[in-house]
């Protein structure tokens, strides 16, 4: 999962009227729309030629840190523009005076001298220009952070691993305030919280690869990004150590295709990783005694609880050809390997969720920018009578609800192309694919 703080930044008039005079009083844009002094002609010496670079869609992006961008360089370019301040960029939005193209010698100078990123498009007759460059000096700031959350989240799952082992690691006791229990650690034991390493390893590794995916993809993209971000949660409150990982990026989506390559990385990552680690992790899985349900054939036990696991369409062929017994009716004992993937793809399945700025809804934006919208409310439409198989659902859905502060429709991009390819079109709907074969209906019964 990652979170794009600044991908909403091509609005209406209105709405950036609107947006700079909300009620909190902070002025988050600057709006500026003025006709600017033309050009001077002449030759630029040292010039590079970009005609062979320039044609309807071209993108020039270069990333120079050491000199500081100067806007004014592109004012005289530009027939009217507008500035946008986000949280961590500017973003310099405009028209080239319509005697200006790409290749025209001024603005070849001017994308020399620019030491951020800029991209170029062709709309209509007219050249479109967007400019970014870093607000914020992040100089100094190193991973420390991410890599201490990392280890905190590789202990809490450890830990949780020892507890499906049937090791306490952490020599829980609990606190009761009248019928209330609240269970609390009172030590660390080193050598059985190794005893959860067979669980913890591969889990941890499908997480890590999802979110490094997002920010390979987004760095290849010439997007700025952080490392990933580790949840670590007590294993008494989450049965799993954790309540997952992102990343953010920290500057704005300026096109659908760099929206698709950062939103399907992840997705494709942790499915290509869980699916192989299902289907050796239910050959060593076991039959355990009981009966089970086609809907919860798998269980896995927790601190001496037994918790059942749900079936979706891909966990059923693999059960059908790996796992011992009979699906449906002998309960499947899953080894640390099968629940690692089988989470790897449940979590895949619910970042593919086609809402908000969740990976689903990037994927599905920058395939049918006009019709997210309309499949976000369907999709959060579903979740309410799916709450009744699995109570979690209406808590996934509020969840989304308040990080999106409502609004489960993808914000535009920048310059939004005609189409983003047909090989990103044919892996798009290869997630979508993806989405519906590991989507589980009711993944927890207790």
């Amino acid at each position: 999962m990652y979170v794009d703080y600044n991908c909403c930044v091509s609005r209406s008039t209105a709405e950036w009227k609107k947006e700079r005079n909300r009620p909190n009083g902070r002025e988050y844009l600057n709006w500026v729309r003025l006709k600017a002094v033309p050009p001077t002609r002449g030759a630029v010496r040292g010039a590079v030629d970009l005609r062979r670079f320039y044609g309807i869609k071209a993108r020039l992006m270069a990333l120079r840190k050491a000199v500081k961008p100067d806007p004014g360089l592109w004012l005289p370019l530009l027939a009217e523009y507008r500035l946008t301040s986000l949280p961590n960029d500017t973003l310099l939005e405009g028209t080239l005076h319509e005697d200006l193209t790409g290749a025209s010698p001024e603005v070849v100078a001017a994308l020399e001298a620019w030491p951020a990123s800029a991209h170029l498009r062709n709309e209509g007759n007219r050249t479109q220009v967007a400019l970014v460059y870093q607000a914020t000096d992040e100089r100094g700031r190193g991973p420390w952070l991410h890599l201490a959350l990392f280890a905190a989240t590789m202990v809490s799952t450890m830990a949780a691993g020892a507890l499906m082992a049937g090791i306490d690691p952490l020599g829980t006791r609990v606190f009761r305030l009248g019928e209330t229990v609240i269970p609390y650690p009172t030590g660390l034991d080193l050598s059985a919280l190794l005893l959860g390493a067979p669980f913890a390893l591969p889990f941890m590794g499908v997480l890590l690869a999802h979110e490094m995916a997002h920010y390979v993809a987004a760095r290849v993209n010439r997007v700025r990004a952080t490392l990933p971000y580790f949840i670590p949660f007590p294993p008494y409150f989450s049965i799993i150590g954790t309540v997952g990982a992102f990343i953010r990026l920290k500057g704005p989506t300026i096109r659908r295709a760099t929206l698709f390559d950062v939103g399907a990385s992840g997705p494709l990552a942790s499915f290509a990783l869980s699916l192989p680690m299902l289907a050796i992790g239910l050959a060593l899985s076991q039959v355990a005694p009981g009966r089970a349900t086609m809907a919860t054939p798998f269980v896995i036990q927790f601190d001496g609880q037994p918790l059942w696991l749900g079936n979706g369409a891909i966990m059923h062929v693999l059960a059908t050809w790996f796992a011992p017994g009979v699906l449906g009716e002998t309960p499947v004992l899953l080894h640390p390997l099968a629940l690692a993937g089988w989470l790897g793809l449940f979590v895949t399945a619910l970042n593919l969720l086609p809402l908000g700025q969740l990976d689903g809804g990037h994927i599905l934006y920058a395939l049918l920018p006009k019709h997210q919208g309309k499949v976000a409310r369907l999709f959060m439409l579903a979740l309410f009578p799916l709450g009744f198989l699995w109570w979690g659902w209406w808590a996934w859905a509020l969840l989304i609800a308040l990080l999106h502060r409502g609004r489960i429709n993808h914000p535009p991009v920048v310059q939004a192309e005609e189409s983003i390819g047909r090989a990103r079109r044919t892996l798009g709907w290869l997630l979508v694919a993806i989405f519906f074969l590991t989507f589980v209906p009711v993944p927890l019964n207790i």
